[in-house]
């Protein structure tokens, strides 16, 4: 009788055993075919043919496919973009009107400041760089703040999207009196010192004290907003450019004039004052000061 049991016992393991071997094994197919059909795969084998149809055979035959990302500790940055825009460094030899994500990156005269390998994507284009999808690196997922600057973004707020980087720019630059391709926010700049904020508020130490400490505005979170009075979009931006164009009707009962900036002004500052934030990049990231501040004494 015991004999009987155990071997009906072994019948009923053997069972079970032979279903979670199957699943087991389909997991592992499943993960595996997870693994190869990654949505940057095919851009690469297309890459591949785009060096060759451009004669770069040799190129061509040592590319293999692979995940590939820009790894820099001393910012903490992990750029998996380039899993998929695999042109970026190859402006001049392959052409501007490739594709994206294969379209080389433009060849700007401050790019040779600016390698690659110590700067990334990310901190100029913004956007989740460990992600591994469009959507992902895009758009970021729950809780993720900085989306990829695109032309879609740039016209909800109404500017193009290189002042948008321009913004990310003066992260590094702030202290600069003038910077080779940031025009918007070098002729911001050149309004806070003439319209004499200075007097009023304080930037970096330097300033009045009648008036809220702009020094990190950008790190301000938009719930700490009145948007009561408030006609267009309710973001930090478009408050700092209804603002600077009518603070009476902002913020009701404010000591701060009613300038009447033009548009492009009023939006250009409203980038400088958000591209102000607490950035803890390394020193050596940081240019020096020129011979004047971004936030000028007031006469």
């Amino acid at each position: 009788m015991a004999e009987r049991q155990d071997q009906s016992f072994e019948r009923e393991d053997f069972a079970w055993l032979v279903a979670m071997s199957i699943v087991f094994f389909v997991l592992v197919a499943i993960a595996l075919w997870r693994e190869y059909a990654t949505p940057w795969r095919p851009w690469q084998h297309r890459f591949k043919r785009v060096l060759a149809q451009a004669g770069r055979f040799e190129d061509a035959r040592k590319f293999h496919s692979g995940f590939r990302q820009i790894w820099n500790p001393e910012l903490n940055l992990a750029d998996r973009c380039v899993s998929c825009h695999l042109g970026f460094e190859w402006g001049g030899i392959l052409p501007a009107s490739l594709p994206q994500p294969l379209t080389p990156h433009p060849a700007l005269s401050y790019m040779t400041h600016h390698p690659f390998e110590r700067f990334g994507c990310t901190t100029c284009h913004a956007g989740q760089g460990w992600a591994t999808t469009a959507r992902g690196a895009h758009d970021g997922g729950p809780g993720w703040e900085e989306p990829m600057l695109s032309k879609q973004l740039a016209a909800s707020c109404e500017v193009s999207e290189a002042e948008l980087i321009q913004m990310r720019c003066n992260f590094c630059h702030r202290r600069d009196v003038s910077t080779e391709g940031m025009d918007s926010l070098n002729m911001a700049k050149k309004l806070i010192k003439r319209r004499k904020c200075l007097i009023c508020h304080t930037i970096e130490g330097q300033g009045g004290h009648t008036a809220p400490d702009l020094t990190y505005e950008g790190d301000k979170s938009p719930e700490m907003f009145d948007f009561s009075h408030v006609t267009g979009p309710k973001t930090a931006f478009n408050w700092h450019v209804e603002h600077l164009t009518d603070a009476g009707k902002v913020s009701p009962g404010t000591a701060m004039p009613d300038y009447n900036l033009p548009p492009e002004q009023a939006r250009a500052l409203a980038l400088l004052i958000l591209s102000w934030r607490r950035i803890n990049y390394p020193p050596q990231y940081i240019p020096e000061a020129g011979a004047a501040s971004a936030a000028p004494r007031p006469r």
